[in-house]
């Protein structure tokens, strides 16, 4: 997308500073170590123990693909739904945390942020906007691969 109007370069604003959010905190999961994590999806008992690690290898990297997808802008329409699917996922572990009561770190944050569940709660509704705005104002007309160039054969 090249930004044309003071609007594309807000919405542009608002997708880079989502897929830095992505990827910042796919990857300070990563780097503060899977079995943490694992040990984390774990006490919110909604999986059964072997099921655990392999969430938990798996939802840090996709995090830090969407993220990249985000702010680079390739594969932005995949990247976006990712983010989407990723935003609910969390607004629903959170929630039945909250609901059964369990005072479990998610983990969602990484080390940076550790919140209760009405702040976290608020947080990943915010979250669930940003990702709505950047779905909702993608651009169907002329959408081509690559930016639609041709090569042009002498």
């Amino acid at each position: 997308m090249t930004p044309k109007s003071s609007w594309d370069y807000a919405i542009l604003t608002v997708r880079v500073g989502l897929g830095l959010w992505f990827f910042i905190f796919g990857l300070s999961k990563v780097i503060e170590g899977i079995p943490k994590f694992s040990r984390q999806v774990a006490a919110f008992e909604i999986l059964k123990d072997p099921w655990n690690l392999p969430v938990a290898y798996v939802v840090p990297w996709f995090e830090i693909l969407v993220g990249l997808g985000l702010i680079t802008g390739w594969l932005a329409r995949g990247a976006s739904r990712g983010a989407l699917g990723l935003t609910l996922l969390f607004i629903f572990v959170s929630g039945q945390a909250w609901v059964l009561g369990l005072s479990a770190d998610c983990g969602c944050f990484g080390k940076w942020l550790t919140l209760d569940h009405g702040p976290k709660m608020a947080l990943l509704i915010g979250q669930l906007v940003a990702v709505a705005l950047v779905i909702a104002t993608e651009s169907r007309v002329n959408r081509k691969i690559f930016g639609g160039s041709q090569m042009r054969l002498p």
